[in-house]
């Protein structure tokens, strides 16, 4: 039976309790909340750290009602636990906008979600506390056991390995190693599209829109990424995997987003359309402006320009972004 989790939950707000608890409860996690209201954060930081290291932190980003002169923000008390734990991811749960937090005080958490939508983010805080403890249960000591991690091919293991960043192949013995590898994973390899597609990427490579995609979904469940910090919210399918299957599944040759078009049970009404023109065959997915939380849609490249706020790299997509009208 695998052990449960063990999460603290770090706030000045005795009402985040009842967060904790809910939070355990949906995770069958074992949630220690630990109060700083009107509390020395010194003193509560001193006594979790003679204890047993937890799987997870979560902490509340604004320390208003809590007494130290030291440690008035999260991000100060997470550097510190990180001092003494340098392999223990740190989440900051917060009520403050994150556009309002400063980029330095952001690198000091593994992740940042709003208290409002804490439950939306159950599986992705699942998926770290999770993927941080199979890392420590391994002996990291060479690229390859890092590269086992993802249960990828042998193909895409060995492409993987030659864009690993030098701060994780040149510092294997590093106390923060973990961390190291879990910001690239998540910031590079999950998130951008080359190796591993999203839902809309893997629907437009197909030639189907996301309604298409739900239709043929089952016939690439072996391509989907089941390795560390996978989790069901966000979703990922390797690339290689998703054009071995296809190759299986339709006799006829050509582009993915063309003969992806014949798989069982889809009809005209599956298919992908550029979203500038609505056209056929959109051969990318491309972003509406360069906010940060700009929606992603098919389009045509002809549509398109290279994105200003993302450099190409090697193995990955190019991303692009809407040409202005």
């Amino acid at each position: 039976m695998t052990e449960k989790l063990k999460i603290v939950w770090i706030d000045d707000n005795p009402e985040r309790e009842k967060d904790a608890k809910n939070l355990g409860e949906s995770l069958s996690a074992q949630v220690k909340f630990i109060g700083l209201k009107n509390k020395s954060v010194d003193e509560k930081l001193s006594e979790l750290i003679l204890g047993e290291e937890p799987d997870l932190i979560l902490m509340d980003h604004s320390l208003n009602n809590a007494d130290s002169i030291t440690y008035k923000t999260g991000s100060t008390a997470a550097f510190y636990i990180r001092e003494q734990w340098p392999n223990c991811p740190i989440i900051s749960i917060t009520g403050v906008s994150l556009s309002e937090v400063d980029v330095r005080h952001k690198a000091a958490y593994e992740g940042m979600y709003p208290i409002d939508a804490i439950s939306n983010n159950y599986f992705v805080i699942q998926a770290v506390a999770l993927g941080f403890r199979e890392m420590k249960k391994r002996q990291l000591t060479s690229i390859d056991a890092i590269i086992d991690l993802l249960k990828s091919s042998e193909e895409d293991g060995e492409k993987i390995k030659k864009i690993l960043p030098k701060e994780i192949k040149e510092n294997l013995e590093d106390k923060s190693l973990l961390v190291e590898i879990y910001r690239w994973f998540s910031s590079v390899l999950l998130e951008r599209p080359g190796f591993l597609y999203n839902r809309i990427w893997v629907a437009t490579f197909l030639g189907l829109n996301q309604e298409g995609f739900a239709k043929v979904e089952n016939i690439f469940e072996n391509a989907k990424y089941k390795g560390v910090f996978s989790n069901k919210t966000q979703e990922r399918w390797w690339k290689s995997k998703v054009l071995n299957i296809l190759g299986e599944e339709v006799e006829e040759i050509g582009l993915p987003w063309e003969i992806g078009r014949n798989l069982s049970d889809i009809s005209p009404n599956d298919f992908s359309k550029c979203y500038v023109a609505g056209e056929n065959f959109p051969e990318t997915v491309a972003a509406e402006d360069t906010t940060s939380d700009a929606n992603w849609h098919p389009m045509k490249l002809k549509n398109t320009e290279a994105h200003p706020s993302f450099e190409n790299m090697l193995f990955f997509e190019e991303l692009r972004i809407m040409k202005p009208a």
